[in-house]
């Protein structure tokens, strides 16, 4: 394993306790024991596959120089009653004897990238000068289902570095990885390499916005476009934290700590998120030796979602008395009340915001016959629409932090609590005021809702759709 991994390995006792934070449900996972450490959740069609150090046999068991168990991909299956069936090694194929780490499923399950040692017999492992290193693997699952023999990556290198840590962009174009090469900025690195026409290039070091001086592990991108990885060197609660970059024209964003309850005082890493489930996974140390804990965000749900109403308060006013008169002999004079006058039997006005207005109608002879003006009058109140309004840009651009925000929003004496934002695609946030970045053009619908704070049971969420161009 890379050196960061076998650091974090501490002693624990098993968590038993469920946290509750910033409305996030973190629970520990049956699966995880006081006796292994594991770490490294994938989840793929209701699987999680994860990597632990358990024995994978009672007759033959393979360990390190100080004679640790090695770790192996083991896979537990989500039942449909939320229980979890006991784990199992993963096949044999995909499962080094030596050391393996964390994969990434792709092309619907059919290819999975793999971190494990390179030489896979005790005799290689032993004749080699420079050790048994760590790299990347990839593997395709055939007609039959078989999973064929592990191909190290052309960027992998058994003497001078190690690699691992795979996690590929949504489009298959961008492999993030980890590596302790001395092109780095610190002691590992995230770097990524570009799938171009079916072949992997060089390893680009992403730059010292995301890599410090310590430790960078465990990248995930998300379809959202955030890059989550763990740091040591970011500053944060404990050793290693989980951060989220995303990036812009500009490049990457400085990284922001996802915070309690995700991390904590020990090592928390791993992140990922379980698609299209509104769930994610993550390692961490906090009590001891490191367990995989499952995160539920507590977001509500909103059955009912109104577009919102544009702020125009605009409309077309007319005395029906007065319709028959004939323009070509009356002058007809509006006199709005907000300092506008207009012209006409019937006139189309927006006016400069909701309030009580007094408009008077002033009608006279062009001719002089009738030299008495006639004048009526009305009251009208504007009152604003109840809504959550969201105040942003209707056109936006792809790869451009945009802000949303609920400034103009009117509630009445409804007495709103917490903004919950949807943006589609999985990705969910709070907030009175968010930043988004989309990264495809075409037609999108947001959503913002929010729970009253003097009866839960009523609600008020509000859309609005958005155009994403080039």
């Amino acid at each position: 394993m890379l050196k960061v991994i076998s650091a974090i390995l501490l002693s624990f006792m098993l968590l038993t306790v469920t946290l509750f934070a910033q409305e996030v449900k973190i629970t520990p996972l049956p699966i995880n024991s006081p006796y292994s450490e594991n770490l490294f959740p994938c989840y793929m069609d209701s699987s999680l596959y994860f990597v632990t150090n358990k024995r994978v046999t009672v007759v033959k068991n393979y360990a390190d120089q100080q004679n640790n168990n090695l770790y192996h991909i083991f896979i537990s299956k989500l039942e449909p009653d939320s229980s979890w069936t006991k784990p199992k090694p993963l096949d044999n194929v995909l499962n080094s004897i030596f050391n393996n780490g964390q994969m990434w499923f792709a092309d619907n399950g059919n290819t999975v990238y793999l971190t494990r040692n390179h030489y896979n017999t005790y005799k290689q492992s032993k004749k080699s000068l420079n050790g048994n290193g760590i790299g990347i693997y990839v593997s395709k699952k055939n007609a039959a289902g078989k999973w064929s023999r592990p191909k190290s990556l052309p960027f992998n290198s058994r003497r001078n570095y190690n690699t691992g840590q795979p996690a590929l962009s949504p489009d298959g174009k961008y492999l993030f990885f980890v590596s302790d090469m001395n092109t780095g900025f610190g002691k590992t690195d995230i770097f990524y390499s570009e799938n171009v026409t079916g072949t992997w290039s060089a390893p680009v070091n992403l730059g010292n916005k995301i890599n410090t001086p310590g430790n960078e592990v465990t990248p995930f991108y998300d379809k959202s476009g955030k890059l989550y990885f763990a740091s040591d060197g970011q500053g944060g609660s404990g050793g290693l934290d989980i951060f989220y970059s995303f990036q812009t024209k500009d490049g990457w964003t400085d990284p922001v700590n996802i915070g309690e309850p995700y991390n904590s005082a020990g090592d928390d890493f791993s992140y990922y998120i379980a698609l299209p489930e509104d769930f994610s996974f993550f390692a961490s140390d906090r009590a001891g030796k490191t367990a995989i804990f499952r995160a539920y965000p507590q977001y509500p749900t909103f059955d009912k979602i109104i577009p919102q109403k544009e702020l125009k308060y605009c409309g077309t006013i007319f005395e029906k008395k007065m319709m028959e008169k004939d323009t070509a002999r009356f002058d007809f004079t509006w006199d709005m009340g907000d300092g506008t006058f207009l012209k006409g039997k019937r006139v189309h006005h927006c006016f400069p915001g909701p309030g009580k207005y007094h408009i008077v109608l002033t009608i006279s002879d062009k001719k002089g016959e009738i030299t008495e003006n006639y004048k009526t009058s009305y009251d009208l109140d504007i009152k604003r629409k109840k809504q959550i309004y969201i105040s942003s840009p209707d056109t936006v651009r792809i790869n451009t932090a945009i802000t949303f925000d609920t400034r103009l929003s009117f509630f009445g004496d409804f007495q709103p609590g917490t903004f919950y934002w949807n943006f589609g695609e999985g990705f969910k946030t709070k907030g009175e005021k968010v930043t988004y970045t989309f990264r495809k053009p075409g037609v999108y619908t947001i959503s913002c809702g929010t729970i009253s704070k003097t009866d839960p049971n009523e609600r008020m969420a509000n859309s609005k759709k958005i155009v994403v161009t080039e």
